[in-house]
């Protein structure tokens, strides 16, 4: 009995621990993974919560002529997308030569532009290792989280029309269909921002 167990012994001391982290990649992602957020991470997203609130409560009260910036850019992609022709019109928007569709404020794709600002700082912020690389991340994903609520939101507009023009719904279903594919492109659009941004991350690292 006593044999046995020291042959036991002695073969579980030289075989190899399959669990060990074996590369410094693994290690550095394990750390990193256990640490959570560090001081600097908690101020920089503290700055970006702050700054996606004080945007909401703007874009609740602003004007066509304010959200300009969301609104022509959309606008100009509607007219690629589409055989449609867009005025600008003061206090309603981007209005259609056949006037039957206007991008108005509540077209602008702010709510989307903030929920993705706000995922990808809290999803890889801890990937910057310094408060300028942190601050420069917050910078990019603003400008991805921007470019992709124009592209979004003219897709989304685009099918709505050619949705309106192919099926012939009335209202208020086609309302309600218009919201509703709303959700699931908005959805899908930031899945794919997020996969992207978490593919850009691990391409990066040693």
């Amino acid at each position: 009995m006593l044999r046995h167990a020291l042959r036991a012994s002695a073969a579980s001391s030289v075989t190899p621990h399959r669990c060990t982290l074996r590369t410094k990649a693994d290690r550095e992602t394990a750390r990193r993974a256990s640490a959570g957020y560090t001081a600097s991470d908690l101020v920089v997203l503290a700055c970006v919560s702050t700054a996606a609130y004080a945007l909401k409560q703007y874009y609740s009260t602003a004007s066509a002529e304010q959200l300009r910036w969301a609104l022509a850019p959309t606008a100009s992609l509607v007219e690629l997308f589409t055989d449609l022709r867009f005025t600008a019109e003061r206090g309603e928007g981007f209005v259609s030569s056949s006037r039957l569709l206007v991008i108005a404020p509540a077209c602008a794709g702010v709510n989307f532009f903030v929920i993705a600002l706000l995922s990808l700082s809290f999803a890889f912020v801890t990937e910057a290792r310094t408060k300028s690389g942190k601050a420069l991340f917050v910078l990019a994903s603003a400008v991805a989280s921007y470019a992709a609520m124009v592209v979004v939101n003219a897709t989304r507009i685009s099918l709505g029309v050619a949705l309106a023009s192919v099926v012939g719904l009335r209202e208020p279903y086609r309302a309600e269909v218009h919201r509703m594919e709303g959700v699931v492109i908005y959805l899908t659009a930031l899945f794919v921002l997020t996969a992207g941004a978490r593919a850009s991350v691990e391409g990066r690292r040693p």
